[in-house]
């Protein structure tokens, strides 16, 4: 003889909670979790593109500086002083190449030059950085 009949166990079992979840309920959370995981991706993707943009704007403004430094710097005469006129250069900073347009124009001073410098990112379209400038020729 048993203990305990059929009713009794039958009665005990149903007290007994099984603990954890559904399925359903699983795939719930995993979907909330994909949901949320989407935007945290796409916010880090942007942001990390956005700081590639700032990091080459950075460094074109600095190549700008130093190719305007370096005209600025030569020695005083009229075979450096520069002619109104368009040209390009190109530079190496880093481990990027930049491309150079380097406008002169007079001014109302004849001993004035300004100076426009614009960068580019590898033969991109879009300027990088634009520095204006000026050089005297004293």
């Amino acid at each position: 003889m048993s203990l305990w009949t059929d009713t009794e166990i039958l009665l005990k079992m149903k007290r007994i909670k099984i603990k954890g979840f559904t399925l359903i309920e699983v795939m719930i959370a995993l979907f909330i979790f994909s949901i949320v995981s989407v935007a945290v991706i796409k916010n880090l993707s942007m942001a990390i593109r956005q700081s590639t943009v700032l990091k080459d704007r950075l460094e074109a403004r600095w190549v700008a500086e130093n190719y305007m430094t370096r005209m600025q710097m030569l020695p005083k005469t009229s075979e450096n002083f520069p002619s109104a006129g368009f040209s390009r250069d190109n530079s190496q900073f880093g481990d990027q190449r930049w491309e150079l347009e380097i406008e002169v124009q007079e001014t109302e001073n004849e001993s004035v030059r300004r100076i426009v410098l614009k960068v580019y990112k590898d033969l991109s379209e879009e300027d990088s950085s634009e520095l204006i400038g000026f050089i005297g020729r004293y």
